[in-house]
């Protein structure tokens, strides 16, 4: 797929080195787009599916992702039942901070490059999903992603009891007798939405999905805010659908192959429900990046010659897009070289222990508070402010990062 290696080549080009929230440290570049052209001839072969050749990209993976996504599921269990992993790693690191398990956490890579996870993690991580699996109390307390995007498809805008302050929710109770609906405010079908536009008012310009709230932004709402966050699908051509994907934060190397393929699969089903045939599929980036620890894998990647694009076919009996299974779905001719792996980044230490300095700078001032002394109370916020600056620049002192060198 030569338009994802001309954006690698555009991130290595044009990007500029940068720190991140998981402190792995990156090369981004802001906004970049690329367009693929998919065409359905009179057989129902869909041609040119843009599915990554220069490494194996697993086309089940992505469709089992994207059929639990339009699901509304928010707990990694359906996916770790199918044996697809790329969730785990963000309930994982939650369930070892809350339970404090810092070995594992401060252990998480085999060395310093970041490249691989070490045995222990890999271990522990094996354990906590055999947990997810087998017991139910422990996987609705850890398996869950929050407000993410099965959520945000089915069930945007939606208001719990639980998500009221506690003043307005005992006041809500006093109210009504204590008899209270749960939702409050029922959320929006966005994606039942969508489909109903495209057939009854295939010319409007409001057939967009929005996966993006601010209100869900935070991790105590979701574990990983969505990054492909906006849909819009254009219709007014005679029996093509078109579909362009917005993505707020691009993992080119992980992330970037599987969004491209999963919506353009995601275009072609809901082109099949709405009685269409799929058009362009076009892919926007805000900020595409390369994590360092990921340099030397892009550039094996930009070594290797793009095979021709693959077909697919898509069970022609399917009408309603949850009713696609995978046995619906044939990939076609896909030429493709090795897998590159590589480790996904998720945890700063020198975050976390910031946090961690907050916490107890607050702590340490709230005491100070119990002194009648004025002249105490005073030097201990004095010396409060003092601590909490000497002990956070030594922790980023302790974990610069080392850019790589990505002209050699």
């Amino acid at each position: 797929m030569k338009q994802y290696l001309e954006l690698v080549n555009a991130i290595f080009e044009e990007g500029v080195k940068t720190g991140d929230r998981t402190g792995t440290g990156t090369i981004s570049r802001p906004s970049y787009e690329y367009t693929c052209k998919m065409y359905k001839d009179e057989e129902g072969t869909i041609h040119n599916f843009p599915l990554l050749t220069t490494k194996d990209v697993d086309l089940r993976s992505v469709f089992e992702e994207l059929m639990w996504k339009l699901n509304g599921e928010t707990n990694i269990k359906p996916l770790v039942e199918r044996g697809i992993h790329i969730w785990t790693e963000w309930p994982f690191k939650k369930w070892l901070k809350e339970t404090k398990q810092y070995d594992v956490l401060e252990n998480m890579y085999e060395d310093e490059s970041r490249s691989k996870f070490s045995k222990q993690w890999k271990e522990t991580k094996k354990l906590f999903e055999d947990q997810i699996l087998n017991d139910e109390e422990f996987c609705a307390r850890w398996g869950e992603l929050g407000r993410t995007y099965g959520f945000q498809f089915r069930r945007f805008g939606e208001v719990r009891f639980e998500d009221l302050d506690p003043k307005f929710q005992e006041a809500l109770i006093f109210s009504i007798d204590g008899r209270i609906p749960n939702p409050i405010v029922e959320g929006e079908d966005q994606l039942m939405d969508a489909i109903d536009l495209i057939k009854e008012d295939p010319e409007s310009r409001r057939i967009i999905i929005t996966l993006w709230n601010p209100k869900d932004k935070d991790e105590d709402r979701a574990l990983l805010p969505p990054c492909p966050f906006l849909y819009q699908f254009f219709a007014y051509e005679k029996d093509i659908l078109h579909l362009k994907m917005s993505q707020r934060s691009s993992d080119t190397f992980l992330g970037v192959p599987y969004n491209t393929a999963q919506d353009a699969l995601f275009l072609c089903m809901m082109a099949q429900v709405t009685g269409r045939k799929p058009g362009m599929f076009i892919h926007s980036f805000s900020n595409a990046h390369i994590y360092l620890n990921h340099v030397k894998q892009m550039k094996e990647q930009l070594t290797r010659t793009p095979h021709q694009l693959p077909s697919i076919r898509l069970n022609p009996n399917v009408k309603n897009i949850l009713d696609f299974t995978w046995k619906d779905i044939e990939l076609i001719d896909y030429e493709h070289d090795k897998s590159i792996r590589g480790a996904v980044s998720i945890w700063s230490r020198s975050h976390y222990l910031e946090k961690t300095v907050e916490i107890f700078a607050l702590r340490f001032l709230l005491f100070s508070v119990f002194l009648s002394n004025s002249k105490w109370t005073s030097f201990l916020k004095s010396f409060n402010t003092w601590f909490k600056t000497c002990l956070i620049i030594s922790i980023q002192s302790s974990n610069n990062i080392t850019f790589l060198n990505t002209t050699s």
